[in-house]
């Protein structure tokens, strides 16, 4: 019971740390949901605001799953989260194309994303939305419609560049 709590006890913390302390400049912030995206700004040496790929990696999932670029993320007490890019991106991954919006949004638990919006892939030359990603021990379980896949984790070790 203890560890239920502690789960959903960290990210409030986590809000309640970043609230109270100023604003950095990293560009990775968490905020009340924004206007506009935030713009991004380059890391400070003491920023103590973990980046979007460092959230990830506290969820038990991987950088990877997020490309370069992230400009800014919010994430809320109750899991759910936005995530902005500079603009779309397009990625060659898995023998798969895969575009990213330049809002990506959701719901981050423990090892899975559910509800998730921005992320598409192509399939027999249909865009189809990638709805929910999970992981089980060292596999990450990719969700479109009713199509899964899963990979390696350590395919999405690092994240991919956008193509322009």
């Amino acid at each position: 019971m203890a560890k239920h709590n502690l789960r959903h006890l960290l990210p409030l913390l986590f809000v309640a740390t970043v609230v109270a302390s100023p604003s950095t400049a990293s560009g990775s912030s968490l905020t009340s949901p924004p206007a506009t995206p935030p713009i991004a700004a380059p890391p400070t040496a003491n920023s103590s605001t973990p980046t979007a790929y460092e959230m990830l990696e506290q969820y038990n999932l991987t950088r990877g799953i997020l490309p370069e670029g992230v400009t800014g993320y919010v994430l809320r007490p109750d899991g759910s989260f936005e995530v902005y890019l500079p603009g779309d991106c397009n990625i060659h991954a898995a023998n798969m194309q895969i575009k990213y919006s330049s809002r990506i949004a959701g719901n981050i638990q423990a090892q899975s994303i559910r509800g998730l919006e921005g992320v598409k892939v192509e399939m027999m030359l249909v865009w189809i939305g990638v709805t929910q990603v999970t992981r089980t021990n060292d596999q990450l379980n990719f969700f479109a419609g009713s199509i899964s896949k899963s990979f390696p984790i350590g395919n999405f070790a690092n994240s991919p560049h956008c193509n322009s």
